[in-house]
């Protein structure tokens, strides 16, 4: 019986130590840091996204003659949620010399495709850019195909990430 009590406090005590003990802070790394926000991310990923296509559609519409159509209409139909992405950028680069350093950004991006996608030929962009046309015109519709069509941003410094703090009482 004395056993069985003492295994029991044991185990009452391991799990509130484990409940008390593990306090999980989700907090963003210091802004000093630089980090890149989730939302930023989005915005870069949305940036490159759109990035991608108008550069694949300059490079393929010899192939596709309605390729530059497709882009121009999937601009204009999307035209709030770019600007959103591209707002939230501008005030990302405001503090790191404002308009040109998002020039620089964005001259860097397109750079990136001015060789084309490696993994993406005419074809695969053209049905990409269907989809973008198909999609609701909303800034988490062009999020959601960027990432489904693979797209890296181009992001220099680190993600803010949560840190995950434990302690212990014992």
């Amino acid at each position: 019986m004395t056993d069985i009590l003492v295994e029991r406090e044991f185990m009452m005590r391991f799990v509130a130590s484990l409940c008390a003990a593990a306090v999980i802070v989700a907090a963003p790394q210091p802004s000093f840091a630089a980090c890149w926000t989730a939302s930023e991310v989005a915005a870069a990923r949305v940036r490159d996204f759109d990035t991608m296509l108008m550069v694949s559609a300059l490079r393929c519409r010899h192939g596709d003659s309605k390729m530059l159509s497709k882009y121009n209409a999937m601009v204009k139909r999307s035209r709030a949620a770019l600007v959103v992405g591209n707002t939230r950028l501008r005030a990302r680069f405001a503090s790191q010399g404002g308009q040109n350093a998002f020039d620089r950004y964005v001259t860097r991006v397109a750079n990136r495709y001015g060789a084309g996608v490696d993994r993406l030929n005419c074809l695969s962009i053209a049905s990409i850019a269907d989809n973008a046309l198909a999609a609701p015109a909303t800034f988490a519709a062009l999020d959601r195909l960027a990432m489904e069509s693979a797209v890296d941003p181009l992001i220099e410094g680190q993600r803010c990430e949560p840190v995950l703090v434990f302690a212990s009482i014992y």
